[in-house]
C-alpha cells in the first residue's frame, strides 16, 4: 500500500514515464497477447477436432439410415440372410417393368460386380456403395467395418457400423424372413 502511494506521488511529480515503466508495460502486454494467442489456437484446434469427429459420427448415422431405408424398400417377407457370405437377398417391385426383381445386400467388405446390389460395403475404400447397373456409387465413406450378429437364428440380425477414425459405432436390428431357403449359388 505504501509502495502504491509513493508511486502515485512520484508520478504526479514527474512529467514522463521511466524506462522501467515502459519495459514493464510492454512485457505485460506481450504476456497478455501471447496468452490470448495460445488460448485462441488451442480453442480453434479443439473445435476443428470436434467438427471432424462430428462429421464422422454423422456419416455413420447416415449409413445406418441408408441401410434401414433400403431394407424397408425391399420385400421383408422375402428377406433372407446367408451368414457365410454376409449376404442378404430380397426382391423389390419394379413399377416400370411391372415385375419383381432380386436385390442383394452384401457386407463382407469385398468388391462386387453383381447387378442389383442395393448396398455393399467395400473395405478397400471404407465406403458403403450401391451397384444397381455397374455404377458403384458411394453413399457413405469413413466406415471401418460392418459386423453382423445373429440375435435370433434366421429371424433377427444386428448390423453394427464402425467408424474408421474413432471408436464410434451405430447399429440397427433387421428382422429377416423366418423361412429359410437353400441357395445353390448366387
Amino acid at each position: 500500500m505504501l509502495l502504491m502511494i509513493m508511486s502515485r506521488t512520484r508520478r504526479l511529480n514527474s512529467k514522463g514515464l521511466t524506462l522501467i515503466e515502459v519495459i514493464l508495460s510492454f512485457a505485460m502486454m506481450t504476456l497478455l497477447i501471447a496468452t490470448m494467442a495460445t488460448g485462441g489456437t488451442f480453442i480453434t484446434k479443439h473445435n476443428k477436432d470436434q467438427m471432424r469427429q462430428l462429421r464422422y459420427e454423422q456419416n455413420i448415422r447416415y449409413a445406418v439410415i441408408a441401410i434401414d431405408k433400403r431394407f424397408q424398400q425391399s420385400n421383408r417377407q422375402e428377406l433372407y440372410y446367408q451368414s457365410d457370405q454376409q449376404l442378404f437377398t430380397s426382391n423389390v417391385y419394379d413399377n416400370v417393368n411391372d415385375e419383381w426383381r432380386s436385390v442383394y445386400f452384401q457386407f463382407d467388405g469385398a468388391f462386387t460386380n453383381r447387378k442389383n446390389t442395393w448396398l455393399y460395403f467395400h473395405k478397400d475404400s471404407n465406403s458403403l456403395r450401391v451397384n444397381l447397373n455397374g455404377e458403384h456409387n458411394v453413399l457413405v465413406s469413413g466406415i471401418d467395418r460392418i459386423e453382423i450378429e445373429e440375435i435370433e437364428h434366421n429371424r433377427l440380425v444386428r448390423l453394427r457400423v464402425f467408424c474408421s477414425a474413432s471408436d464410434y459405432s451405430a447399429s440397427i436390428d433387421i428382422r429377416i424372413s423366418p423361412l429359410w431357403r437353400k441357395y445353390d449359388k448366387i
